[in-house]
Formats: C-alpha cells, structure tokens, sequence
C-alpha cells in the first residue's frame, strides 16, 4: 500500500468499511441531482417569469393561435371516455385528424395534452402551460443528459437553461407547437441511449414513442444520426465491431422498439392517407426557390441579438433571435483540447448530429416531402451546447491564444449582428458585453479549484449570465416592437416583436370568441375569397381552426397537408380562403349534375362580400337568402335532403330518422333510413372521401365509391324499402390503438425489467 497513490489509498476497500464508500458516493450523487435540479428548475423559472411578464402572449400567436391551440382544445373538448374523434366533415379538408399527426388523433401521449387543455376556457393560459411544459422538458432532457456524461452542476445547469432558451426553439417553437414537443424529446432518447439502468431503457422507448407521433418528422433524421454516433462511439471503446453489442444495448433497442409500436397506429394512417393528400413540390426550373434557407454565417455564429438572414421565411431578414443558441457554447469551442475531446463518451455523436443539422440548413426549400430547411436550425441549437459543454469539462485547453480566439469568436457575432441590424447597436454591445463576461467567469471557474469559493461563485455567475442571454433577445425584441409602433402609429401594449402574425387583438377566452363569432356550437360553410388583415376578428369569421373555440365549424380548417382531389374541386388555402375560380366551383360534379360548390356545401352557407360575382349570382337563383349582416349573406339550400346528403339518384331518403355526427370507431358516423326503386341507385354525400370508410345497409356491407375521388358516395341495391343506411370511418389504424399501446408499453415495461436483472446479475 505504500506505493499507492493517497487517493486510491483512500477509496480502496477495507474490512472496516466494505459499504461505506459506495453509500457515501450515492449520497453525494442524490445531492448534485438535486442541487442540480433545484438550480436548473430556478433558473428556467426567471426565464419564463421574464416571458410571462414581457409577453404573456409569448406562446399564443400565428399557427399556435389558429391552428394548434384550438384543434387541440377541440378535440379535448370532444373526446368519449379520453378518445378523440377521427373525423368531422363540417370541418372540410381539415375535418380528418388522422391526415395530420401533428394533431395526435391516434396518439395517447397527445390525448393526455388535449384532456388537460379542455379542462379550462382560458386559451392563454393553456398556451403557456403548453409553451412552459415543452420548454422545461427540453431543459431536464438536457441536464440529464450532461449530467450523465460528467458535466460539472453548474455547467450541466448552464448548459440545459441555454438549451432550453435557444432562440429558434423559443421564437419559432412558441408557433409551432410540434416542434416545442418534439425537439423536448431529443435529448431524452439521447440520455435513454447512454443512461445507466432501466431508467434509460425506458426513456429511450418512450422518447421513441413521442419522437414518432409528435408530428415533427423533420427531427427524425438527426435521430438516426444520433444512434450512428453512438455506435461509432461504442465501436472506438470497444475495439471492434463484435464487442458494440451488449446486453444493455440490446435492451434499449428493445425499449426502442416497443415505442415505435405505439407509434404504428400514427403511421400506419399516415401510409394509408397517403395516396390522397398533396403536398407542395419543389420548383420546377432549378429545383430550389431558395425559401427559407438560412445563411452559413448566422447559422454557426448565431448570438443573443442576431437577426439573421433566412430568405423570406419571416422576411429576408429574420426580425427574431431565431439563430441564438446558448450564450457562451460557441466561444467556449476555442477552450477545448479538441484532439483529447474526441475520446470523450457523447462528444462523437453530439458532433455529428450538430454538424448534420448546419449541412441541413443548406438543402433547397423542399426535399422530397421535407420543407424549408430553416427548421433544422433548431437541432444544431440544441447539440451545440451538449457537445461543447461535455468536451469542455473533460478536455480543457486555458491558453492564452485560445482565451484570444475565444474573445475573437464573440467579436465575429457582435459584428454580424451589427452588420444585420444596425439600428439596434446598443443591444448588441449589451450581448456582446453580456457574453464576455460570462465567458471570463468561465475561465475564472475553470481555472478554480473546485472547492475554492471563487469556483463556486463564478459557476454561479456563469449560470446566470447563461440565463440572462434570452432575457436580453426577449427585451430587445420588446423595443423592435416600439420602434415598429413609432413608424406605423400602432401600439402594442409593451409586447415583443414577432416576425410571424402576431395577432395582439384576438381575444384570449371563448367567451372572447363566442362573443365575436358568427354563430356559437353551430355548423355552416362559409365561402371567403380573401383573409382579412385582423384574421376575420371583426367580420365573425376567423382563419383557419380559430373559430373552434366558439363552436362554430364553417367548412375549413388549418392546412399543413391537402386532399389532393377534393382540393382541385374546391381550392383552399391553409388558411381557409377559396382559392378556386369560379368556373371551377360551378361546373357539375361527376355525373351529378350538381355544381361543385353546391355539392360540398352545407345546408347554410355564409357568402362573403368579397365573393365575385358569378358566384353571389349563383346562390341568388338557386338558394334562398335568410339574412345579410355585413360582411356576411346568409342563404339556405331547399332540396329537402337530410344531413350530409347532397345528391341523389333513384334515392329517397327519409327527413325523419337520420344522423350526422363525428367519426368515431365504435359508432357511425351517418345513418339514414333510405328507399330504392326497382334499379341499382346512388346516393351522393359531402363527406371528404377517404380510405377507411364503409357502408352498410341494414347491417350489411356494401361497396363505397366517391365523385372523382373527391367526396363519398355510395351505390344502393334495389328494392330498399326504408333501409337503414349507415356510413362508417374507422380505418384500420384507428382500430389499432389499443392492442399496439398495449403491447408497447409491455414490450418497454419488460426491457426494463431486464435491465433489472441485468444490473442485479452484474452484482451492481
């Protein structure tokens, strides 16, 4: 024992003290944890307090606002014993929630969030539970996953605030909300990946279940990448090929493999929707229309301030500190032995997945069914700070040329930022002055000893100077706003700039909406040929799924996807628009003899000021006028059909005893009691065709067709005598949703079982 080191000395066994030691180790484990989640859940706290107080709407705008928010409050409000419903038809094109998985129809993960969010009529608070949740997700995900690769407390702190408050995930994310939920689980499966225990193998099977069904599958790549990296990683410790599979590694593929099957029941619909959805295509000349592709230099040297140039995404200037990533990661890459560094465990697959994603930012605008490459920003904003945080706590280099590049890198960001925005200089000395001193408190840590009072204090001050970085864009974004209200005579009531629609005027409750809506729990088709500047708040009638909160469903929704047939019949655009012209609208469906327009229609429609004048000649000669309210004529079809029904050969269906409702899977979604002649009939419905759907009369299948692909129809045998007919959407992945969530979660549930008894075996 002589020869011994004194710390190996201290830490060998004895007979005195078998378990002394590890107890102790697990004790100082238990407190960095918790001082490092109490320090983590304060910091975070200060920044959604700075947000809450600067921009209570910071999380209720644009797509949030009339797209994600309501849809997900509606379905909430909508669902039997917590299930959603599948379909509504008086929502157009929108109406199929399978179409779009960012809406979670078929995902139990998501039915949690909508039972939560219908469980109030405050919309803005939901938005900010909503934005808060993912935002703090994302920042435990990250402190997990540096404190597992020995990252210091505080910097394991700094870095998930940082992360957490990274400008694309917070500016673009607040919009967006399957990328805020999304991107909150990439560092979960990271740490499942490497996590010790059945922890770990759980969250890398639930991290998988969320990643699938989020409705971001612009994320899914760089989880691959992140998987080759961490092979290529277990590939260099372990020597050889042969010896990367172990038994833990196969119980995380396991786990892995158990999240996707919940997931199947999302995708699945996705396969089967397929064949009749459209998305947009690239350009036709060169291939790329250059939207939405970021510029190289703002990518890598994005700072707190910096608006960078992101070709008309939100303007060519970006007017948001989309590119800022945490504060100090990108001058602390020049305090890093590189060549040491990539031996440590993480810094191999967090450099490839931050590398893939700035190469990503690059692509043409649309790449197959992938679109505006921008969004990959966000996934280098979030590898950044875990690859330079894990390298720097294992391999630092304090020289004074790299503390001078260093200084040098902070000097590039302010002078990019300057050259971006140059009005708003002074914000950008207060980041850069803000960045160089967090970055001296850093080296002044780092050259600390670790138990010396100065090490302590200045990883506290490094923390807070991490924190106060999205403070800083939050309250420069706040004077773009005034300077936005000095030049137009508008006024904001202190709120920050957005480059998206910021919609400041829409009321934040339902009883907001029901109050300005043209009709409250209603259904109605209203044809629209242009959106009004304030989104329809005045005129009743509001874009997109922002006439949800009300109860008033009026034939469109928001559009991320399109039924490919239906729309060339009846163009919308995402907003809920016509888009059609309207030749278009009146030539005759199929073989019905019954225009378009007339055909899709309910049974009330609401005909804009705005509609040209073919069309208002239309409804003026063939439906009957009930009202005007400007901007608003009210008309009513009088053909005596029942529900849905809008067309008819050889058909008589009863007015009495008929149904209309949403789909779900236990019930249908129509019935009629209907009556045939002595030849085979057709009846014609303005239900949105889809696969999945089924008839039956009187218990009995029959075959369903459509109108040109477009909408439902159904062909009737003879001699019916009051028959009852009844039309059904519950496609093969709706039914799938239960056995694949069972069995799912079993599969995750005896993995970590087995990671048990592995850990038991290996004497742990």
């Amino acid at each position: 024992m002589l020869d011994t080191p004194l710390a190996e000395h201290n830490d060998a066994p004895t007979a005195e003290r078998p378990a002394e030691v590890p107890v102790r180790r697990r004790r100082e484990g238990v407190r960095r944890v918790l001082a490092a989640l109490a320090g983590y859940l304060v910091l975070q706290g200060l920044v959604l307090a700075a947000l809450g107080r600067v921009a209570p709407r910071f999380f209720y705008y644009d797509d949030s606002l009339a797209q994600f928010l309501p849809m997900m409050w509606w379905l909430g409000r909508n669902a039997e014993g917590g299930v959603p419903p599948l379909m509504d038809p008086e929502q157009g094109m929108a109406g199929n929630f399978l179409v779009d998985m960012q809406y979670g129809a078929l995902d139990p993960l998501h039915w949690l969030l909508q039972g939560l969010a219908a469980r109030t009529d405050d919309l803005l608070l939901v938005s900010f539970v909503y934005g808060a949740v993912s935002v703090t997700l994302l920042g435990l995900g990250s402190l997990t996953v540096l404190m597992s690769h020995r990252v210091p407390v505080v910097l394991a702190v700094a870095g998930a605030v940082g992360t957490a408050s990274s400008g694309f995930f917070l500016w673009y994310g607040s919009s967006w909300w399957p990328l805020l939920w999304s991107v909150a689980w990439l560092p979960w499966f990271w740490f499942g990946l490497t996590g010790r225990g059945s922890l770990g193998i759980l969250a890398v099977g639930v991290a998988s279940w969320a990643l699938l069904t989020s409705g971001n599958p612009y994320v899914l790549f760089f989880v691959v990448v992140l998987v080759v990296g961490h092979l290529v990683e277990r590939r260099l410790r372990a020597g050889t090929w042969r010896d990367v599979v172990d038994g833990a590694l196969v119980l995380r593929l396991v786990s892995a493999v158990g999240g996707c099957v919940v997931a199947v029941p999302t995708l699945l619909a996705t396969v089967e929707l397929s064949g009749v959805m459209g998305r947009p295509e690239g350009d036709a000349l060169i291939g790329n229309v250059g939207f939405a592709v970021a510029n190289l230099a703002d990518v890598v040297l994005g700072g707190p301030t910096l608006m960078g140039q992101t070709n008309f995404w939100s303007g060519n200037i970006g007017l948001v500190p989309a590119m800022a990533t945490m504060l100090l990661a990108l001058p602390a890459v020049a305090l890093v032995d590189w060549r040491r560094a990539l031996r440590v465990p993480g810094v191999v697959p967090a450099g490839l997945v931050y590398l893939s994603a700035v190469v990503a930012t690059q692509l043409p605008t649309v790449v197959a069914v992938f679109r505006y490459p921008l969004r990959y920003v966000v996934v280098a904003e979030v590898f950044l700070p875990a690859l330079v945080l894990i390298a720097l706590s294992a391999a630092p280099r304090l020289t004074r040329g790299r503390v001078q590049v260093a200084l040098g890198i902070v000097l590039a960001q302010f002078v990019l930022a300057l050259f971006r925005a140059p009005v708003f200089y002074k914000w950008h000395v207060l980041a850069a002055v803000l960045t160089a001193a967090g970055l001296a408190v850093l080296l002044v840590h780092l050259r600390a000893r670790g138990s010396s009072r100065a090490h302590r204090l200045s990883g506290v001050a490094v923390a807070l100077a991490v924190t106060l970085g999205p403070v800083v864009s939050l309250h420069m974004m706040a004077a773009v706003q005034e300077r936005v209200d000095a030049v137009e005579g508008t006024a904001s009531g202190g709120q920050p700039f957005r480059a998206l629609t910021n919609a400041y005027w829409v009321g934040t409750s339902t009883d907001d909406y029901e109050a300005r809506s043209v009709a409250t729990d209603a259904a109605a088709t209203v044809v629209t040929f242009a959106v009004d500047p304030d989104w329809g708040w005045s005129s009743g009638v509001l874009v997109g799924n922002a006439n949800l909160p009300a109860g008033f469903r009026p034939g469109f929704g928001a559009l991320a996807v399109w039924h490919e047939d239906l729309n060339e019949r009846w163009c919308r655009t995402y907003q809920g628009a016509t888009c059609s012209e309207p030749a278009q609208l009146l030539a005759p469906a199929g073989d019905t003899d019954v225009p378009w327009i007339d055909l899709l229609s309910s049974d009330v429609v609401l005909l804009s000021d705005n509609a040209p004048e073919e069309i208002r000649e239309h409804f003026d000669q063939t439906w009957r006028e009930v009202g005007a309210e400007d901007p608003w004529t009210e008309y009513r079809r009088d053909d005596d059909l029942p529900g849905r029904v809008t067309a008819v050969d050889g058909v008589t269906v009863s007015p009495e005893e008929w149904s209309s409702g949403l789909a779900r899977v236990d019930r249908p979604m129509d019935a009629y009691t209907v009556s045939t002649g002595e030849e085979a009939s057709s009846l014609t419905t303005r239900i949105p065709y889809y696969p999945g759907m089924t008839a039956t009369v009187d218990g009995r299948p029959l075959p369903v067709s459509s109108v040109e692909g477009a909408v439902l129809a159904v062909e009737l045998p003879a001699g019916l005598e009051e028959a009852r007919l009844e039309l059904s959407y519950a496609p093969a992945s709706a039914r799938a949703v239960v056995p694949a969530t069972v069995a799912g979660t079993a599969v995750m549930v005896l993995a970590a079982v087995g990671g048990l008894v592995l850990r038991r075996r290996a004497g742990r």
